[in-house]
Parts: C-alpha cells; structure tokens; sequence
C-alpha cells in the first residue's frame, strides 16, 4: 500500500493497531492514546508528541522530521531504534509499548517513504 498522503497515513496506522489486536491505543499510563487520529496534519509533522518529554532535557518529543525518516521519532519508536527507544536501554522501549505485534519491517519503511517524499497532505 502506498502511503500518498496524510489520511492513508491514519488509516494505515489505525489498521495496523486493529490487525495486531493493539485495539488502537497504547497501554492506560501512555498519555498520547491514539494521537494520530486527533492531530492535525501540521501537528503530525511539526507538533511534538503530546504529554511526553525526554527524560534526559526535559523537552517535548518531536512526531517526525519532514524529509528525513532516520531522525523522526516516529519511525525510531515504531522500529526500537535510539536512545528513547531501545527495547532493553531506552527510557520508553519500542511502540507500541506492552504490544504483541509490533509494526513490521515493511509496515515502518512504508511510513518511513511517506517522511522521507515530504510528508505529503493530500
């Protein structure tokens, strides 16, 4: 499925969490629940993940970087890669935290190509 534009982003997330029986939020202590379907386009690409802050600086948590799918805590989160989200070091391990199913290898790259095309809208 190719991923042109901000909806396809949410319903492919949202089928997704529905397919891995995640039943489309994250465990009751993780304050953004299902935050991709209540944020606007310009707050899923320049807004910060709601309620969470860095533990090491104390600052708000970026969504994603425009253009650059390596750098977006998005594609980091969904895939367990970096210093928040290391399974075994990280502050809040991969996401879906407490999931069974996580997002696949060819389900991250898909979202990843939508970051790295310019995070189309429509």
């Amino acid at each position: 499925m190719a991923l042109n534009n901000f909806k396809d982003v949410q319903a492919f997330i949202t089928n997704v969490m529905e397919e891995n029986k995640v039943e489309g939020a994250p465990p009751p202590k993780s304050p953004h629940k299902a935050f991709w379907l209540s944020m606007s386009y310009t707050d899923f690409t320049t807004g910060t993940v709601p309620g969470v802050k860095d533990p090491a600086t104390g600052n708000p948590i970026p969504v994603l970087t425009v253009g650059d799918s390596a750098s977006s805590t998005l594609i980091m989160a969904l895939s367990g890669q970096g210093p928040l989200f290391d399974p075994k070091t990280g502050a809040f391990g991969r996401m879906p935290a407490n999931s069974r199913a996580q997002f696949t290898a060819a389900q991250i790259k898909e979202l990843a190509d939508w970051i790295d095309a310019g995070c189309p809208e429509f």
